[in-house]
């Protein structure tokens, strides 16, 4: 037998590939063949109700009915692929006047037909805004179908808030059973409550549910059907918004809140927190009424770490003084004030001052052995240092939250290794070493681009000190204007541009030749950094009033030119302030203004 040459040896190889390759897709046919003949085939579906489906959505009634009149069985028949009927097509693309002629065609029982999903044409109806269309099918079709769930436990109501379509909602609300909403009837309650709460809708109605079946307020959804939240307590502690202290304020609304006088004048409209305020409240009864075990099921310590994180101390209060145990449950255990102090929530951390077991929890460590220093170690979420801005700046607001926690550390706790071996400041320091550098870089370019501004505003003005306006007198020497107050208020502020232009030079200097140590972002870095910008703008103010002062000495009596003049000369100094006047006011309120803890807020919460 002669030897195959490398020629045949290919050929051979890509015969028998291409073989295996047939093999593999017949194979996969075969399963494919195999598993369809396991499926249920419907052979109520037939390709002509193609033209019945094109009729109702396009809302034909003169189409639809001529084609149920030639063919029997259409009127309840699948008539697509969906296995939708006619009604529920008529439903779903919201023409009111052919659902009223089915209406009047179908028995009330082949209403309550459902498609493969197990939707009825009210399910379908929920899309819409038509209303009057919903209440034609619960008014004159069957009322059963407020009730009817599809195949994942949807009824209407539930559907129509998932779609947050308010009107639709609000009409189901006041026709649905609400016997059929208690947990004994299943789910929709828990996630009607859930639904209203997280969508800020119908938040009254949710209300007068809660009232009428206090119990849906600590009962959890099932796995297979959680979304977000599981139990109206995690909603609850998932919205910020809705109570007080989710709320933005301006510096002024804080000051009033923090002195309780005057609060009716702070945007009465946007603080009153009525709802959540009160289904926190019914919540909170019923929470109290449970056993350990169906406290543990309830889920309540999962939603008092949530609201930690979404910095909501209202809940944290109502949920603690209710049942003092879920504060510490949790496997890690890692409990609201550690959560609050990861995740730099100031409001939940000033809690811990109006505890008993103050001194318990500094010293308390979760099961990474991380102490409460340690979480303050941790680099914050990047949505709390965003809001911040400039590295440097979210450097010191993480410095400031270092050092307010290691104020309440015990002297022991402060030196206390973790699981990984390493102190609280080793953990601080390793998890900030690139903000630290953006820190620095972010410094050094603001120091630099100001400091060339200085340089300009000083040359300039040192130059106008010795060309004064109208010259020296040949003689004396002695400048020609020099009697008059225009020209001394032209010295004065020559004078303070160029003292406070070399000051503001000298402070950014020294920020570019600081050494950007962790704690000098603290102060002292902040610190002449204002330095430099005050200065810096007086600089620029005063070589304003110089420029005027010296145009009223060389135009005097001609005020038409130099008033404008005056003006025009404002407008590139002025955008220069207004550009950067807000990083001077925040930096100033950051380093000197009042700090975000308040350790006396909270001080007897716990025992009120």
């Amino acid at each position: 037998m002669p030897a195959l040459t490398q020629k045949d040896s290919a050929e051979f190889l890509h015969l028998y590939a291409a073989t295996v390759i047939q093999a593999l897709i017949l194979a996969k046919l075969y399963f494919v063949v195999a598993e369809y003949e396991h499926l249920e085939v419907r052979t109520d579906y037939n390709p002509e109700y193609a033209r019945l489906y094109a009729a109702l959505r396009t809302g034909d009634w003169h189409g639809t009915r001529e084609f149920l009149n030639g063919h029997e069985g259409a009127l309840t028949a699948r008539i697509s692929h969906e296995g939708k009927r006619a009604l529920h097509v008529a439903a779903l693309f919201g023409h009111r006047h052919i659902v009223e002629q089915l209406l009047q065609l179908m028995s009330a029982d082949n209403v309550k037909l459902r498609d493969n999903r197990g939707l009825t044409a009210l399910h379908e109806a929920t899309y819409g805004k038509d209303v009057q269309l919903v209440k034609c099918l619960v008014e004159k079709g069957n009322r059963e179908l407020l009730t009817i769930p599809s195949n994942t436990g949807w009824i209407p109501l539930t559907r129509a808030l998932s779609v947050g379509n308010k009107e639709m909602a609000a009409y189901l609300f006041s026709v649905t059973p609400w016997e059929e909403l208690t947990p004994e009837k299943g789910y929709n309650g828990v996630r009607i409550l859930i639904m209203c709460y997280y969508s800020q809708i119908l938040l009254d109605k949710a209300l007068e549910l809660l009232r009428y079946c206090p119990k849906l307020a600590v009962i959890p959804l099932p796995a297979s059907h959680r979304g977000r939240e599981s139990t109206l307590l995690e909603a609850l502690a998932s919205v910020p918004s809705a109570f007080p202290s989710g709320r933005q304020l301006t510096f002024w609304e804080r000051w009033i809140f923090r002195r309780r006088r005057n609060i009716c004048k702070v945007d009465k409209s946007k603080l009153t927190y009525k709802h959540p305020r009160e289904l926190l409240e019914i919540a909170c009864k019923e929470l109290f009424k449970l056993n350990i075990a169906e406290l543990e099921n309830s889920r309540a310590h999962l939603a008092v770490i949530q609201a930690a994180k979404m910095g909501i101390p209202e809940f944290i209060k109502e949920v603690i003084k209710t049942h003092p145990r879920v504060f510490w449950a949790g496997e890690n255990p890692r409990n609201a004030i550690f959560v609050g102090v990861e995740y730099r929530q100031a409001s939940v951390f000033d809690l811990i001052h109006g505890m008993v077991w103050k001194n318990a929890l500094a010293e308390m460590t979760d099961r990474n052995g991380d102490t409460l220093l340690h979480m303050a170690g941790l680099l914050a979420p990047s949505a709390q240092l965003h809001d911040i801005s400039g590295a440097a700046l979210q450097m010191q607001r993480e410095l400031q939250w270092f050092k307010e926690v290691e104020s309440i550390t015990p002297a022991l706790r402060k030196q206390s290794l973790n699981n990984d071996k390493k102190t609280a400041r080793q953990l601080f320091t390793e998890e900030h070493k690139d903000l630290v550098k953006q820190g620095e870089k972010w410094m050094k370019g603001t120091a630099t681009s100001f400091s060339l501004v200085a340089a300009l505003v000083a040359t300039v003005v040192f130059a106008a000190a010795f060309t004064v306006p109208g010259g020296n007198d040949q003689i004396t020497g002695y400048p020609i204007f020099s009697k008059k107050k225009a020209f001394v208020v032209f010295v004065l502020s020559d004078a303070i541009s160029l003292f406070s232009s070399s000051t503001s030079i000298i402070m950014f200097l020294g920020i570019l030749t600081s050494r950007y140590a962790e704690d000098d972002f603290l102060k002292a870095l902040p610190l002449k950094l204002i330095t430099g910008l005050l200065t810096l703008f007086i600089s620029m103010a005063s070589m304003l009033v110089a420029f005027s002062a010296a145009l009223f000495v060389m135009l005097h009596g001609k005020a038409w030119i130099v008033i404008p003049l005056s003006f025009l000369a404002c407008v590139p100094i002025a955008s220069f302030i207004w550009l950067q006047f807000p990083l001077f006011v925040e930096i100033t309120m950051s380093t000197f203004g009042p700090s975000i803890f308040d350790r006396n807020a909270n001080k007897h919460w716990l025992t009120r």
